[in-house]
């Protein structure tokens, strides 16, 4: 007897109650916002919300209060097996074949359609086995070469197959982030699942002030622990600000 898979769909948010975004393109999320800010995103018509407690902490002790601790303590502290977790900057989802469709603007019951992508990829990262599935970063349409790469940058989309999972939280390691889940993840099961012809839209450059800023020297910092840990699997072009995954599949 097959047993059902639940999914839930979050959105990370921080210090942005007035610049509501992901909310208005999906008919149904949950926000995921420290407590000291519920209210806020509450006046601004966010009533969907999962509150990280004053104090809230991982189940290794590490206080929640960074990017990577937060998504961590999303995974630890929701109840379905599969999860899509979102940037909060999210204007529209595309898709990306030969023309770039804006799925909110050009076609009809836009939110159905994102919702029932997002449900057919979370499906196939499950009829695979694999841990991770996510969007890419890049949205230029001529980086469309195939329907579905097997690794790749994350963009603004997550999508966390909990039982498959093989990435862990190091709270003494430098490297930890998204990246770093990836390698993880390539590392154990061999492959993520990433389309290239659906992928959310987010600003280039993000301003408002919950985005997380890093300075040159946080970066290097990070470029070196990263380097240290996979070696020549990982590069990083500063002139381009980008990171390369080495890793032939």
């Amino acid at each position: 007897m097959e047993q059902e898979v639940t999914l839930g769909i979050y959105v990370m948010s921080y210090q942005r109650a007035d610049k509501i975004k992901t909310w208005h393109v999906l008919n149904d999320c949950t926000y995921v916002v420290r407590a000291s800010e519920e209210q806020e995103y509450r006046r601004a018509g966010v009533d969907k919300l999962l509150i990280i407690p004053e104090g809230g902490t991982l189940k290794c002790g590490d206080e929640v209060c960074s990017f990577m601790t937060t998504f961590w303590w999303i995974i630890e502290n929701t109840p379905e097996d599969v999860i899509c977790i979102l940037d909060d900057d999210i204007s529209t989802f595309k898709y990306r074949l030969n023309d770039a469709v804006d799925i909110i603007k050009d076609l009809k019951n836009g939110k159905d359609i994102i919702e029932d992508e997002i449900v057919r990829i979370a499906q196939l990262v499950v009829d695979l086995g694999l841990g991770i599935g996510c969007d890419q970063a890049d949205e230029r349409l001529y980086n469309y070469t195939q329907e579905f790469q097997v690794k790749g940058m994350a963009g603004a989309m997550r999508i966390i197959n909990k039982p498959c999972l093989k990435a862990k939280y190091n709270r003494q390691d430098p490297a930890t982030s998204d990246i770093d889940m990836l390698y993880q993840e390539l590392l154990a099961n061999r492959i993520i699942l990433q389309p290239r012809y659906f992928h959310a839209s987010t600003p280039t450059v993000g301003t408002n002030k919950g985005g997380i800023g890093k300075d040159s020297v946080m970066i290097r910092n990070f470029v070196l622990a990263m380097k240290n840990k996979w070696g020549r699997y990982y590069d990083y072009n500063f002139k381009k600000g980008q990171a390369k995954i080495n890793i032939n599949r």
